[in-house]
């Protein structure tokens, strides 16, 4: 949180106090946007939306978004590390969003954001608003037991919103919502290996691009394919060679730069220990 915000716990702004990043980001801490306007723009899960008065966006750590301004914004920004709200919220938490749900209900609206957007009425938002407030004049004093006093406002200010988005919560609980986030994910890490496997993959370069935690890959790998990283990676980079093998005349050398390997020898080893035969050897009989 030191780039964004004054304390590294928790921190309470309007928008005056910073300009938002219109570029695409993601942070470590859970984020609120309290709008007060209408008319900004977000974009959130690949979706830009344009939120109305009495809305709130409700960002979970890492999640990639983006913020562009209304003409005449009122909004506030709430930001808090992942334990202002209880010591359990540890990071492995978001390597496995099925199972936050189940364990961790006060965090339902940061997952459902983008399958629910949370707009509100006058009457609604005038309770909101309060809370807002209050969290603003604890925060300016920091006296003994300001955290407990604001966890308490967070936490009606979350519980609130699931309160009245209980009937969209519920059914979005009862579907494989979730199961199809985690195929899109899946999706997502396939296709950015195979339009990049002539580059030096790691899972961590992996992860990066695709805006999800190494972990988290890991973990959907091993459950979708039953391999790990590596083990996939290999195996599409084999398939890859075979293919080319195949279907075209280029020299091994260059098949082995194409599915990511610097080194002919390492690559024809490695494809004799997969295939017991060498690149050439393959191309040669399955040529005939």
């Amino acid at each position: 949180m030191s780039e964004r915000s004054e304390n590294l716990d928790f921190e309470i702004r309007d928008w005056r106090i910073r300009n938002p990043l219109v570029t695409p980001h993601r942070h470590e801490f859970f984020q609120i946007h309290v709008n007060v306007n209408g008319g900004s723009k977000h974009g959130i899960r690949n979706v830009e939306s344009t939120y109305p008065d009495n809305s709130i966006i409700f960002i979970l750590p890492y999640r990639v978004h983006y913020s562009i301004p209304a003409e005449n914004p009122d909004y506030h920004i709430i930001n808090f590390n992942r334990s202002f709200l209880g010591p359990n919220l540890t990071a492995n938490l978001f390597e496995t969003e099925e199972l936050i749900a189940l364990e961790h209900p006060e965090i339902i609206p940061f997952l459902y954001q983008g399958a629910i957007n949370f707009n509100f009425s006058d009457e609604q938002f005038s309770y909101i608003l309060k809370l807002v407030q209050q969290m603003h004049q604890i925060n300016s004093m920091r006296n003994m037991g300001w955290r407990e006093r604001i966890r308490g406002c967070l936490l009606d200010l979350i519980g609130y919103a699931m309160e009245s988005y209980s009937t969209e919560i519920t059914r979005l609980l009862n579907t494989q919502t979730n199961q199809s986030s985690q195929t899109e994910s899946f999706k997502r890490v396939i296709q950015f290996i195979d339009k990049n496997m002539s580059s030096n993959l790691t899972l961590e370069s992996v992860a990066h691009s695709t805006f999800l935690s190494p972990n988290y890959i890991s973990q959907l790998l091993k459950q979708k394919t039953g391999l790990a990283f590596v083990g996939w990676l290999t195996m599409k980079r084999m398939e890859k060679a075979q293919e080319l093998l195949l279907m075209t005349d280029n020299r091994i050398s260059d098949i082995a730069n194409e599915v990511g390997f610097a080194d002919e020898g390492y690559f024809t080893r490695r494809f004799k220990q997969k295939f017991n035969f060498s690149p050439s050897e393959f191309r040669a009989q399955r040529r005939h």
